[in-house]
């Protein structure tokens, strides 16, 4: 079996791919088409340069790949915006999630990074788009609540679990501190909070006032925009 992982930015992804890479029937890639988003979009990332010199961007290569990484599972992690001019019938055989999170801590986390960002950069139409397309072709498809994965990491992993017809397994609540071999060359920008952790650790609900920093104009339309779709993919969620 092969999982794809569609996420948007600063959500949980990481700690999930390390979760499953725990596993032992698992093997797990760290987002393998991005030489191709890179490629076809030209946007601008902190590791641009360093990825398109070490990964492939050619879609029959990758998927090719794909099948030779399968001993027992493989989980790919993904953005959900590289799916931008990818091939979807390479996904056909995959089962998915889309794992989504409440824009407002979205944004303000990922500001850091990229100073002013789009809709493409967070990817919310891109999931609720997948959602509808793998529902039109009979993929198997599930909504993932970051805030709630996070919140109770135990019930949502054997939920997940159950989804994919997977034994759960006690390993999957926890990683060894650092980086790990999976990360891909954007770790050091990206994963410097993940890597001090050890495990899921069940988080509160964060009050509205943490999670609504006051936007300026800018973000105040892209929230706007962005917000129906997280609500419409929210209802979808099995956990």
């Amino acid at each position: 079996m092969i999982i794809s992982l569609w996420s948007g930015p600063r959500n949980c992804s990481t700690a999930l791919m390390y979760s499953f890479a725990q596993r032992s029937d698992m093997r797990v890639l760290d987002e393998p088409i991005f030489a191709h988003f890179l490629t076809k979009t030209g946007a601008t990332r902190p590791s641009r340069d360093e990825v398109l010199e070490i990964m492939s961007s050619d879609p029959k290569e990758i998927a090719a790949a794909w099948q030779g990484e399968v001993r027992g599972h493989l989980f790919l992690k993904h953005m959900a915006n590289h799916l931008e001019q990818w091939p979807i019938e390479t996904l056909d055989g995959h089962r998915h999630l889309i794992l989504t999170r409440n824009p407002r801590s979205v944004l303000k986390s990922f500001q850091a990074h990229v100073e002013s960002p789009t809709m493409m950069d967070l990817a919310y139409q891109h999931q609720l788009d997948w959602w509808n397309a793998c529902n039109e072709k009979g993929l198997p498809v599930a909504v993932l609540d970051s805030d709630k994965l996070v919140g109770d990491p135990v019930h949502s992993l054997r939920r997940i679990c159950d989804w994919l017809a997977l034994p759960f397994e006690e390993s999957m609540l926890s990683w060894p501190q650092g980086p790990r071999p999976e990360d891909g060359v954007w770790a050091k920008y990206w994963y410097q909070r993940i890597h001090a952790s050890t495990g899921w650790e069940a988080a509160p609900p964060k009050s509205k006032k943490q999670l609504s920093p006051e936007p300026n104009e800018a973000m105040r339309k892209l929230l706007d925009q962005i917000e129906p779709i997280y609500l419409e993919l929210k209802m979808k969620s099995i956990i």
